[in-house]
């Protein structure tokens, strides 16, 4: 019996240290590959959502409302430009390991936060916190359509958008508890902590692409000028959507306040806004049907549309229904965008093309509150929205230039 158990034994442990190692090392699956990189992208943005809680905690310092400008701002200025610069070093160096490193950078961030006793001390920690978000997201984004299937990028982006997205509704909500139980410290130690952890079990379950990591000569091969004169009009779109996202996020709840909502309903407003948006990301395969071009074609349609009804409805009822209609065609544009990007873009690119979308949106962030608010202020909210759906209304012709077939 036992001379028959041993070689048993030994041919499993075989199996295991031999096929198993090619298994742990070389032959976890896509779809594993990417389960990882979700859960860990969830977790992540759990706690990095406490940056939601910022103004409040900047608000019981003492800041004005000038500084509250400042301090988102201050963050969005970084964003403006490091994407593309983290997305390029993640294209020559180890995209994985600037990845985590980018949750650890926040995770810090976040952790100072608690520390901080003055308004001042929130500026600086907003620079940082700038800095680890440019990162995160371009290299997020490529480690996922890296890893995806050819041609099943926009789906995969699609359940990516689900788990930032689930991340950032579930963890204003723990924070916002928090912060209200124990206070704004505690929530930010707390935010802090996870983000750190989730950084470390990520260490060992996050694993680099199946290709070798490319180098100088690959790069090369395919000029950056190039790709960008190719992205150029997909690109063009995120200037309108940055712009009309960072109205909905930064100007409409506190014009919502003056017409008469109370908190309560503004917060269910602008929940309703994050769900739509994650049900119609976890919907992206169906719309990818349609091909990029015709689905990024109808979302600007109804992002028009419903920018154009806004104005004409800021009761709780009819401001809600036209929030769900936004988060349900940006929720289609997101995907679409980033998958056709993505098609185009040889895995040696990936960084820099995605950098090159983030610090894209990034502009229209900055601009966006700044313009929409003065907008509002001087002329008034019918006026915005008009301007607004003009802006978004640009993105049907500039579509219309976009490549039906892959470049590459």
């Amino acid at each position: 019996m036992v001379r028959v158990l041993v070689p048993s034994v030994a041919e499993r442990r075989s199996k295991l240290l031999g096929k198993g190692c090619e298994v742990i090392a070389n032959k976890v699956t896509p779809r594993s590959q990417l389960r990882r990189i979700y859960l860990s992208v969830f977790f992540a943005c759990v706690g990095l959502s406490s940056v939601y809680m910022i103004p409040a905690f900047a608000e019981s310092l003492g800041a004005s409302y000038l500084q509250l400008g400042y301090i988102g701002t201050i963050r969005a200025i970084p964003y403006m430009f490091l994407p593309i610069v983290f997305g390029y070093l993640g294209d020559r160096f180890n995209r994985r390991r600037l990845y985590l490193s980018s949750i650890l950078v926040t995770g810090i961030g976040t952790l100072l936060l608690a520390l901080t006793n003055s308004v001042g001390g929130i500026l600086s920690m907003q620079l940082i916190l700038g800095v680890g978000f440019s990162s995160f997201w371009p290299l997020s984004e490529a480690l996922v359509s890296e890893v995806a299937p050819s041609g099943g990028q926009t789906g995969a982006m699609g359940k990516y958008g689900v788990a930032w997205a689930s991340g950032f509704l579930i963890g204003p909500l723990v924070s916002g508890y928090l912060a209200g139980t124990a206070g704004f410290r505690t929530m930010f130690l707390i935010a802090g902590m996870m983000a750190l952890v989730t950084a470390g079990v990520s260490t060992a379950a996050v694993r680099g692409s199946q290709t070798k990591q490319v180098n100088k000569t690959m790069i090369d091969g395919l000029p950056r000028r190039r790709l960008i004169s190719e992205l150029a009009p997909i690109l063009l779109i995120q200037l309108p959507y940055g712009l009309v996202f960072s109205f909905i996020v930064t100007i409409l709840p506190g014009y919502a306040l003056k017409s008469g909502l109370t908190p309560l309903e503004v917060g269910v407003v602008l929940s309703a806004f994050g769900v739509a948006r994650a049900a119609t990301f976890s919907l992206s395969g169906r719309f990818g049907m349609l091909g990029e071009r015709r689905s990024i074609m109808l979302a600007s349609t109804g992002i028009v549309f419903a920018l154009l009804m806004m104005p004409l409805s800021l009761a709780f009822v009819g401001l809600l229904i036209d929030v769900l209609l936004l988060g349900f065609f940006i929720g289609i544009l997101y995907p679409q965008v980033v998958g056709y990007i993505c098609k185009r873009t040889p895995s040696a690119n990936l960084g820099f093309s995605m950098g090159l979308y983030e610090a894209t949106v990034g502009i229209g962030f900055a601009v966006g509150p700044i313009a929409s608010g003065l907008m509002a202020q001087t002329a008034g909210m019918y006026t915005t929205c008009y301007v607004l759906s003009a802006a978004a209304f640009s993105m049907i012709p500039i579509v219309m230039l976009l490549r039906s077939n892959r470049a590459h």
